[in-house]
C-alpha cells in the first residue's frame, strides 16, 4: 500500500538549525527549520490580502547535511513530508500538540541569495535541481 501520510509544501525556509544527536558511537545530523507558505486572497473590499502560514519541519541525515550546505533563510523550496504530531506537557501542566513535517524529500527552486556568505567566493550557484529523497537512505539510526 502507498504511504498514505505524505505533505507537499512549497515555500521559503526561515529560522534554519543543524544539530547532531549520539546514536551509538556515531553523531546523525539533524535539522529543523521552519517554512513559510504564502498565499493571497481577496477581501470583501476587493483588495488583495497576504497570509503566511508557518510550519516546523525537521530533517535526518544526508537531507539535514544537503539542507544545511545548500539553503539559507528565505530559500524557496519545494518539500515533501510526513505529518506528525509532538505531544508534550506545558509548565502548567497542560497536555499540548505541535504539528510537524518529517522531511523525505527537497528539492532547492531558488535563492535570495544565490550563495551562503560564507561560500561566496569560489561557488557561482545553488544545484536547482536533483531532489534528495530521504528513501535512497538507510533509516535505522532515526529517532522515532
Amino acid at each position: 500500500m502507498a504511504n498514505q501520510n505524505q505533505c507537499n509544501f512549497t515555500g521559503r525556509i526561515g529560522k534554519l538549525e543543524i544539530r547532531y544527536i549520539p546514536s551509538n558511537d556515531i553523531f546523525i545530523p539533524f535539522t529543523t527549520f521552519s517554512l513559510a507558505i504564502s498565499k493571497s486572497r481577496k477581501d470583501s473590499n476587493g483588495q488583495w490580502i497576504d497570509e503566511t502560514t508557518w510550519i516546523n519541519c525537521k530533517a535526518f541525515k544526508q537531507i539535514a547535511e544537503y539542507i544545511e550546505k545548500h539553503a539559507q533563510k528565505g530559500t524557496f523550496v519545494r518539500v515533501t513530508a510526513a505529518y506528525q504530531e509532538n505531544k508534550w506537557t506545558d509548565k502548567s501542566g497542560q497536555q499540548r500538540i505541535s504539528p510537524e513535517f518529517l522531511v523525505n524529500n527537497v528539492e532547492i527552486l531558488g535563492n535570495r541569495k544565490e550563495t551562503k556568505p560564507q561560500e561566496s567566493q569560489g561557488r557561482t550557484g545553488i544545484p536547482t535541481t536533483n531532489p534528495i529523497h530521504q528513501a535512497d537512505f538507510e533509516d535505522q539510526d532515526i529517532p522515532f
